[in-house]
């Protein structure tokens, strides 16, 4: 970690400026794995908040032998607002996991966050004091969960057993009011009222929706077309459709002129694995996507071309879907995305969408 954590955590570019905050792109959890020689699990025993230190006791090595029985941390120093926002965090029997190279760069997973060490190489490891420098701000899209949680992920994909999540962009960056109000180690946790920096996606967006179990299914969706002119959606139940098909994908094939129609798709999108999945449309004019009786995107109005998204938690299987869409004036554009678990953004294939069929 962690030479490139100096100047640029990996993929991660640290840029200092005075009298600014730094940037932070994302670093992946397989990758703080890949670059640490050493990933070990410990606990807070001391605190010593007049003089600015702590010592963390190492209690079982993960990966690699650690050189230490104990860490000693420095926190006298460091980035803007950092080491006033890094103390309230550190109470003693917290638990912690450090992950370090050679040169004894390191990054420190305490409370939801990760932060920075610098510890000197040279010297003996009783005698040796490791030196905070800043809290890593959009590391919390690599992992925001608890610190036991942490600790059982690593082992799993140390051995094997589990792939480390990619980051997630979405997840805001970490700031001096989000570190403010996270719960303090040993301080009652309420999952559904964590600041936003440390809700986990799944958290945020609910429970996963179960798949639906239709009795019989045919591939594409089922399309109908409408004629009319709106400058919002219209309730499509109160129309009679000017025709009616199955498209294998979602688009504006069906129209039979370049203004004033309207669309609505009907039937299952296959969703491979369990997650949340983001999906997009992208409309001239208005469009609108349901999963079953849930609205995820509202793209709605009289507007240019212009791409609205929405999340929802989905177990494998099929999930009823409904797209509706009008064209209005200026160009006809319409176009249905997804990306979800191992899944990048892309249009959603004909191989996914499928129909209950006619009797």
């Amino acid at each position: 970690m962690m030479k490139r954590l100096v100047l640029a955590l990996g993929a991660v570019i640290l840029a200092v400026r005075p009298g600014s905050a730094y940037v932070e792109a994302i670093y992946p959890l397989q990758q703080v794995l890949n670059e640490s020689e050493v990933v070990a699990e410990g606990v807070i025993e001391k605190v010593d908040r007049q003089n600015h230190t702590a010592v963390m006791r190492v209690d079982k090595s993960l990966k690699g032998k650690c050189h230490y029985t104990h860490i000693r941390m420095n926190f006298g120093g460091g980035q803007a607002w950092h080491p006033e926002a890094i103390r309230k965090h550190l109470v003693v029997g917290a638990p912690a996991i450090i992950f370090y190279n050679a040169g004894r760069q390191s990054q420190t997973y305490l409370n939801r966050f990760f932060f920075q060490l610098y510890g000197d190489p040279n010297a003996a490891p009783d005698k040796a004091w490791w030196n905070f420098t800043h809290i890593e701000i959009r590391m919390n899209r690599t992992f925001n969960g608890s610190v036991p949680e942490l600790s059982d992920l690593v082992q799993k994909i140390l051995a094997g057993k589990s792939k480390a999540p990619p980051p997630d962009a979405k997840v805001p960056p970490m700031d001096p009011a989000a570190m403010k109000a996270l719960p303090a180690p040993g301080e009652a946790v309420d999952e559904s009222k964590l600041p936003a920096a440390f809700v986990k996606r799944e958290a945020k967006i609910g429970t996963p929706r179960p798949a639906d179990a239709p009795a019989k299914t045919a591939p594409g969706l089922k399309a109908e077309y409408y004629e009319g002119q709106w400058t919002a959606l219209p309730d499509f139940n109160a129309l009679k459709p000017a025709k009616t098909a199955t498209a294998a994908v979602i688009d504006n094939t069906l129209r039979s002129r370049e203004l004033h129609f309207g669309l609505r798709f009907t039937g299952y999108v296959q969703v491979a694995k369990d997650g949340v999945y983001t999906f997009y449309t992208i409309s001239n004019d208005g469009s609108k996507l349901f999963i079953g009786s849930t609205e995820v995107v509202n793209n709605d109005h009289h507007h240019g071309a212009i791409e609205q998204s929405g999340e929802i938690n989905l177990k494998a299987g099929l999930h009823a879907l409904t797209v509706v869409y009008f064209q209005e004036g200026g160009n006809t554009v319409l176009d249905v995305q997804w990306e979800g678990p191992d899944l990048p953004k892309q249009k959603i294939p004909a191989q996914a969408l499928l129909h209950a069929p006619a009797d």
